[in-house]
């Protein structure tokens, strides 16, 4: 690897900023609302219960991170336990699979406009994309960075909003009752939980920056799991505010805007408004920027792509490897693609491609037994076998509930997509063989 690649820029408290841009998004000011209407007052309590689903991929992903940490680490994982060929296929998925860079941007325009009414959306939207590109072309410490002061503002925001809404929740009791936690059956509440699964994922994508922090056997799984668990202590208290504040079906299907009318004066409702709900949706997109090119450039180290590809600006920067990424969010805004639909898309085509990662756990004993015997964070070997499979059979019933919405014509596409990059690597696989002989 190259020198750039190797140093030692990013600390703890950098990847915390990071991991919690990534993780607090589109699922706390969106979904919060649509997940009353399946729940109703149960909405807390199934963003504990998402934690629970998201938890096995993570512990696999963090498990792997501490074994065998380094740049590009998913796509590391996938190469050297499931194969070569199989690690560029998810690779092309994950690049499909950030068309929800796009979702980011659109949460951020249509916030906006409730400030600003009469904005032009798809300009706001595509201005944001600009702005955080040109922040990651400047390198990954600068990103940083403005990655953390966004965090922080952030977080204050939230924490304010739940503070002051406690004040306005007169009665507790209905968090206890079984029967207003699970008004559609056990079913609807775990269709929101399910749902709210998308809020909490993000933080294993961390482990792309396995070369560039410190001490990563141990930062990967520290950050992955401290990161989640502020995360589900923020949404629950959120979740409480937006349930207790106003009568159900007032806020059903409704963001935090509408509580946060009741919460706060007029001034401090706009100040949250810019400074927390489109501050988070600024900085999921901002991390996704952070760590998206990093296993492109190790497939082209690998012979999958031209070396002339991978190119670094002054910073650092695999400046069009970035703009890949940028090309694929920027698409569906300037398509005219609406939220729910690039949300829905992105999130399936990341299940797909979130899976591959997840199954190389349960090679790791066998093939790298050193690395897994050495490893800080060391899972038993039958949890390496089972737990790979559950993550299957949850990710599985999150692609399937999934597909009527995306449709056969998205569907269609992705498949026509998968065909082309097969037939890519059958091409390609004779250079990388050679280029390995050598």
């Amino acid at each position: 690897m190259s020198e750039g690649t190797n140093k030692k820029l990013l600390s703890f408290w950098d990847m915390m900023s990071i991991s919690l841009g990534q993780i607090i998004g589109t699922g706390v000011v969106i979904l919060t609302g649509i997940s009353i209407s399946m729940t109703g007052y149960g909405s807390p309590w199934a963003f504990v219960f998402a934690l629970a689903i998201v938890a096995i991929p993570t512990i696999c992903i963090a498990a792997l991170g501490s074994a065998v940490p380094s740049t590009g680490g998913n796509y590391t994982y996938v190469r050297d336990l499931l194969g070569s060929r199989t690690s560029f296929l998810f690779l092309a998925l994950l690049i499909a699979g950030q068309v929800i860079l796009a979702g980011f941007a659109i949460g951020f325009a249509d916030y906006a406009e409730a400030i600003y009414p009469g904005l032009n959306l798809k300009m706001v939207a595509a201005g944001i994309m600009v702005l955080c590109f040109g922040a990651n072309l400047l390198g990954i410490k600068t990103a940083a960075r403005f990655q953390s002061v966004m965090v922080l503002i952030l977080v204050v925001s939230l924490v304010i909003y739940i503070l002051s809404g406690f004040g306005h929740v007169e009665d507790y009791s209905h968090y206890s009752n079984t029967d207003e936690i699970f008004p559609n059956g056990f079913g609807g509440f775990f269709a929101a939980a399910f749902l709210l699964r998308l809020s909490l994922i993000g933080s294993e994508f961390i482990s792309e920056f396995g070369d560039e922090m410190e001490n990563p056997g141990k930062t990967i799984p520290l950050v992955m799991g401290l990161s989640l668990l502020l995360v589900v202590i923020l949404y629950v208290g959120i979740a409480i505010v937006a349930t207790g504040v106003l009568p159900l079906d007032q806020i059903q299907g409704e963001n935090l805007a509408v509580t946060a009318k009741i919460v706060f004066s007029p001034t401090v409702y706009y100040a949250f408004i810019g400074g927390g709900i489109m501050i988070s949706l600024v900085t999921s997109l901002n991390a996704i920027f952070a760590w998206c090119t990093r296993g492109l450039y190790m497939a082209t180290e690998d012979g999958w792509l031209p070396m002339k590809l991978a190119v670094k600006n002054k910073y650092g920067t695999p400046y069009i490897y970035l703009t890949l990424f940028f090309v694929v969010g920027i698409t569906p805004i300037l398509t005219g693609m609406s939220l729910s639909y690039v949300s829905i898309l992105g999130n399936a085509v990341g299940a797909i491609f979130g899976l591959f990662p997840v199954v190389a756990l349960f090679n790791l004993s066998n093939r790298k037994p050193e690395a897994y015997k050495n490893a800080p964070f060391r899972l038993p070997i039958w949890a390496t076998k089972l737990f790979p499979v559950l993550a299957v059979v949850i990710y599985g019933y999150g692609i399937y509930s999934s597909w009527d919405f995306i449709g056969n014509t998205g569907w269609t596409l992705l498949a026509g997509y998968v065909v082309i990059v097969v037939i890519y690597i059958i091409l390609r696989s004779p250079h990388v063989k050679a280029l390995q002989k050598n």
